[in-house]
């Protein structure tokens, strides 16, 4: 449902390339994952989030003259400064067909003239059955749901407009009808253009805004809706004028009865002088063009002369003082809902660049890097202690100080079996807090999964440990039934005291307590983080 043209290149490209390989991720998705990753944009970007969804990927260079050689589609890094990604999805002796610019339409071109302007970038990607967005049925619906709120407002507010002017217009013959209701859609139209100019201020970098503002020679929007003159007053835009102007007018239009055409209509004609302003300040002034400001001046102009061309301009005699009191009651409901909702419009969308920023910063390696050469480093070897899954030989270790009994442990497990599964190079090392006391209730669940663990089955042991963490109920007398063991119990304490040994060494305070390569993981970081950070 979210139109693909809203967002920036990048993103645009990845959707089209993600439909292409038959990936399901949701395009809000995409956009929040590439905009939070802290290398946007870039082609790393893209492999990062590729990888995050499970999508195996690889980004090389070759030479531009053997792109023949390579599978398709794949994703080709240009020298076009306004869209640096192709998506190439067909490659012949002569020809290199491409998703490019908007992403929905293929492009055919000459494979001399592609290569001219490629230096042999690409990212290339081979789903799985595994491939897509956790979540994604349920995130679309959010998305649909999120991308017709908008939509549904303006059809309420057709409906229940036009539904007024059915009733004001109701006795009126065929010829005098048309003539309001094409003051409406004059109206209606002004609603939707300002709704924009209000957006703008709100999200003056969204990608469908900017498209819209540099379609035309010396189109921009920015250097017009944050010059000198885009207020009013200090507390009031030009842009909140327009839309308080249009929506007022529409309202009274179709609630306020016949007789406030009058009204409407004198507005509109005193309105027309600021056509004038607008069109010489960004003419001569600004030397730039706002589209949305134009088509704003456009709109005035046409209902000005569809009141002069159909004589619309009444003596404001005919209108009594009470429905002067109602318009102005209907040109102030606008402004009203505006400047309530304004600083909370505000706010989220100052928290959504905040969010991007702070992720960013957040998931930088050399920051993250930096945190945890600062927290306490292990200064006593692990070697031989507890249980280790994973890839024996992996370069990075994580270690999880528990207790069998530890609520937070058992959710910390099935982060860490995740981890494990999504990265290669990654091992995981469990010590228990428990002591070599027999009394302790912590005591025998431990010395039954050391004795399952030196056993040398990885299998068996991580069926052992999802048993044990993943169960409703911890019971260690059905656990020990499913496990059982003979005198290899009495063979743990040795390894029970290491540990003990160990978690005193270290002062170990809390469980779980969370160590990567050697330093506890800083605070402002979860497991689930660290996928960031191991990929390769």
């Amino acid at each position: 449902m979210t139109m693909i043209t809203q967002f920036a290149p990048d993103v645009k490209a990845t959707i089209a390339f993600l439909k292409l390989i038959n990936v399901n991720v949701n395009a809000a998705t995409v956009n929040e994952t590439l905009q939070s990753h802290p290398d946007w944009p870039s082609l790393l970007c893209i492999s990062d989030s590729l990888t995050n969804w499970k999508v195996p990927n690889a980004a090389a260079r070759i030479e531009p003259a053997d792109i023949g050689e390579l599978p398709v589609p794949f994703i080709a890094h240009t020298n076009n400064q306004e869209n640096p990604l192709a998506i190439v999805t067909s490659v012949t002796e002569s020809r290199v067909t491409c998703l490019s610019k908007s992403y929905t339409k293929l492009n055919s071109l000459s494979k001399e003239a592609f290569i001219k302007n490629w230096g042999g970038v690409y990212l290339i990607a081979e789903p799985t059955e595994e491939s897509g967005e956790k979540d994604f049925k349920l995130n679309k619906r959010k998305e649909i749901f999120s991308a017709l709120i908008p939509v549904a407002l303006l059809l309420l507010l057709a409906v229940l407009s036009l539904t007024g002017m059915y009733k004001s217009t109701a006795t009126y013959n065929g010829i005098n009808a048309i003539v309001f209701y094409l003051q409406w859609l004059i109206l209606f139209a002004g609603v939707l253009v300002t709704s924009l100019l209000l957006w703008y201020e709100v999200d003056k970098n969204n990608p469908i805004l900017q498209k819209v503002c540099t379609g035309i020679v010396k189109g921009n929007c920015n250097a017009i809706l944050t010059g000198r003159q885009s207020k009013l007053f200090s507390w009031i835009s030009w842009s909140e004028v327009g839309f308080f102007f249009f929506t007022g007018s529409l309202l009274a239009l179709s609630f306020a009865g016949n007789n406030s055409i009058a009204i409407l209509a004198w507005l509109n004609i005193l309105a027309l002088p600021y056509t004038v302003f607008s069109v010489y300040y960004q003419w001569q002034v600004a030397k730039q063009w706002c589209v949305l400001c134009l088509a704003v001046q456009a709109l005035l102009i046409l209902g000005g002369a569809n009141i002069f061309i159909n004589h619309l301009l009444l003596p404001l005699s005919i209108v009594p003082i009470f429905l002067f009191i109602y318009c102005l009651l209907l040109f102030l409901l606008p402004a009203l809902l505006w400047y309530y909702i304004k600083p909370f419009v505000l706010r989220l969308q100052e928290n959504k660049n905040t969010k991007r920023e702070y992720l960013r910063i957040r998931f930088n390696s050399e920051i993250f890097e930096t945190l945890l050469k600062k927290q306490k480093a292990i200064t006593i070897s692990t070697e031989g202690l507890g249980i280790t899954i994973g890839n024996l030989n992996a370069t990075n270790t994580l270690i999880k100080v528990c207790n069998p009994y530890c609520g937070p442990c058992a959710k910390a497990h099935l982060k860490i079996e995740k981890l494990l599964e999504d990265i290669p190079n990654l091992k995981a090392q469990i010590i228990f807090t428990t002591p070599n006391i027999p009394d302790n209730p912590a005591f025998e669940p431990v010395s039954h999964l050391l004795a399952i663990a030196a056993e040398n089955n990885e299998n068996k042991t991580k069926q052992a440990l999802d048993d044990w963490y993943l169960s409703q109920k911890k019971d260690y007398a059905v656990f020990k039934n499913k496990y059982p063991m003979n005198g290899e119990l009495t063979k743990q304490g040795n390894k029970m005291e290491a540990m003990d040994k160990w978690c005193n060494i270290m002062e170990i305070k809390a469980t779980p307590t969370i160590l990567i390569n050697g330093y506890e993981l800083p605070d402002a970081y979860s497991i689930e983080d660290l996928q960031y950070f191991l990929l390769e």
